[in-house]
């Protein structure tokens, strides 16, 4: 999990940008009637969201303006045709929300490119969240996909928030070097003991449903076979302690960039493996 800077983008300014290119003027009318929900919903979401309460946040079906309501399909198509779409007038927000994320990488995994926009709280249900930055995180289409389209329930199914939840500073990812011909890692979350049992069940509940383990220990498995090569040449020069101290510094060499990489935490595992370590890398 990786943080993104908060969007200086509003939801006011945003929502106007969209409807700009509404050519139905009963429809747009509508629209306009509803700018003071837009502003309150954003700001009831950035109170909710930074006490991690967004599974709090009531689902609606539209939402009454002073026009006439708006219906959650108006909003959606608002948002894929005004502001996902190639063309659209709110198109250049939607950009500049994907390229906040850190190296590209999406921040769900801290792996996989980013390729799309995730509501956070998903826009069927929370249509006045629909074209909201805050509400707006970049992500990979694995981890969207995933994640699906239902919002929280519960206060320990709540997705980690790019934008609000900072988990860089403690080490929660762990791994195991798995014995075999070739030889695996399995991951798991390992949560600090200074952390409260919300923050511990979300992070195993975004984990285990973003397929985070699955993602990890599939590319262990090639990264081992990487490296097969260059720690043959250490063990055969200086042996098994050679090759633990080389996994510990690339261990810490990728922690100086993430605390919780996989890659790190597959060193870090490897080089504590006495099998691994002793041509256990060669099997």
């Amino acid at each position: 999990m990786w943080t993104v800077p908060k969007p200086v983008f509003d939801a006011r300014g945003t929502f106007e940008i969209c409807i700009e290119g509404i050519q139905d003027a009963g429809k747009k009318a509508r629209l306009e009637g509803i700018r003071v929900q837009i502003e309150d919903a954003e700001s009831a979401f950035d109170e909710r969201a930074a006490a991690t309460e967004l599974h709090i946040i009531p689902e609606v079906n539209e939402i009454a303006g002073i026009g006439g309501n708006v219906t959650a399909k108006e909003m959606e198509q608002l948002y894929d045709r005004h502001m996902a779409r190639q063309k659209g007038r709110g198109r250049a927000i939607y950009d500049k929300l994907m390229l906040a994320a850190v190296h590209g990488q999406c921040p769900f995994c801290g792996h996989l490119p980013v390729s799309t926009l995730d509501h956070s709280l998903p826009k069927a249900r929370h249509p006045t969240l629909a074209v909201t930055p805050f509400n707006l995180i970049p992500c990979c289409k694995d981890c969207n996909h995933n994640k699906g389209t239902l919002g929280p329930d519960e206060a320990d199914r709540q997705f980690l928030h790019a934008y609000y939840d900072d988990l860089t500073v403690d080490r929660w990812l762990s791994a195991e070097i798995i014995e075999g011909s070739p030889p695996g890692a399995v991951f798991s979350v390992v949560p600090p003991i200074q952390w409260d049992d919300q923050t511990s069940s979300r992070v195993q509940w975004h984990f285990q449903q973003l397929k985070l383990g699955s993602l990890y220990a599939s590319q262990a498995g090639r990264q081992l076979q990487n490296i097969r090569n260059a720690l043959t040449n250490i063990f055969d020069a200086a042996g098994a302690v050679a090759v633990s101290d080389d996994l510990v510094q690339r261990s810490q060499s990728c922690a100086a960039v993430s605390v919780n990489s996989w890659e790190g935490a597959l060193y870090e595992a490897a080089s504590q493996s006495n099998w691994y370590c002793n041509r256990g890398f060669a099997a």
